[in-house]
């Protein structure tokens, strides 16, 4: 007999309004030693994973984030030798990195060990094995703290982290001292992106503010997900910062670069949608880049909550 359909979750809203989606079969659940984590089979968004109630990767859409997170950075970087994804356990990122011919070695950094085996297990029609990948060095620990001991070490490093959630466990990796941890471990000529919430938010304005401020300038990026019920925001930035290496407007250019330094084809990504993830409407432009505050140790650990706090409430930490 077939599991009924039950409702869950899909993510917040810029004003912490909840979408619900249908679940048909929960394959997995557990509470780890961080996060609530489960695996679960929607019948509008396919195989998806969750952390803490809300939907990290579904097997719907999540090509056309990940392929933005990676290839718009590694585009634009000097080399691609040595990458560093922050976060992504879930083995999507790491395995649009593996596309790249010239990569050879790649650090990913989650805290959450459960993560990494969960998806290994019930991920491996989406990350294609990634996580397995013999260039892949695993690393289960603070990224934070790992990446602090990295100066000059990386070509590029991919943030996909959690997003920033009042007691979530990325609270202090985007604050403008971790940028600035960040920015160091990069090599001259290494490229940097994070995800950084919903488009539109005023989260996202101070995450673009915040690395703006650290690496001298930044790219505002996004990709509409039906997944997420938004569109969703990136902050690129380079080092050091001399204007994209890849203008969005040169469309036959990035088509030349994407096959002459990827295996295989794209789903998602090619000169013209590459062109589309820089293009603002002018009205949100100008809420954009008119300044805002910047994100700080200081505030996060105000954000924080303590091992015995409990509470269903999900609300944006900034």
């Amino acid at each position: 007999m077939s599991q009924p359909e039950r409702v869950r979750y899909l993510t917040l809203d810029f004003l912490n309004n909840y979408f619900l989606f249908k679940v048909s079969k929960v394959l997995f659940s557990e509470k780890t030693k961080f996060q609530k984590l489960e695996v679960l089979e929607s019948p509008d968004f396919g195989l998806c994973l969750l952390l803490d109630g809300l939907i990290q990767v579904s097997e719907y859409d999540e090509y056309r984030y990940h392929e933005t997170l990676v290839h718009v950075p590694l585009l634009n970087a000097e080399s691609r030798r040595r990458i560093a994804i922050l976060g992504g356990g879930d083995g999507c990122a790491l395995r649009e990195v593996s596309k790249y011919k010239d990569v050879e070695r790649v650090d990913l950094v989650d805290i959450d060990r459960r993560v990494v085996e969960i998806s290994s297990k019930y991920l491996s029609r989406i990350n294609k094995g990634s996580l397995k990948n013999k260039k892949v060095k695993l690393f289960f620990t603070d990224a934070r703290k790992f990446i602090s001991s990295k100066k000059n070490t990386y070509d590029s490093i991919i943030i996909d982290l959690t997003d920033p959630l009042e007691g979530g466990p990325s609270i202090l990796l985007y604050s403008k001292e971790f940028y600035r941890i960040v920015y160091e471990a990069l090599r001259p000529g290494g490229s940097f992106i994070t995800q950084a919430t919903t488009f539109q938010s005023i989260q996202f304005r101070r995450i673009f503010w915040t690395v703006k401020k650290v690496f001298g300038d930044a790219v505002p990026l996004h990709v509409y997900m039906k997944t997420f019920c938004d569109d969703w925001g990136f902050v690129m930035s380079l080092k050091p910062w001399n204007g994209l290496r890849l203008p969005p407007e040169n469309v036959e250019e990035v088509d030349n670069r994407i096959s002459k330094l990827i295996r295989g084809k794209l789903r998602y990504l090619n000169g013209k949608t590459y062109l589309s993830n820089f293009i603002i409407p002018p009205e949100e432009n100008n809420v954009l880049m008119k300044p805002a505050k910047e994100i700080t140790d200081r505030e996060a650990l105000k954000k924080t909550k303590k091992e015995t706090e409990e509470s269903t409430d999900i609300t944006w930490a900034f």
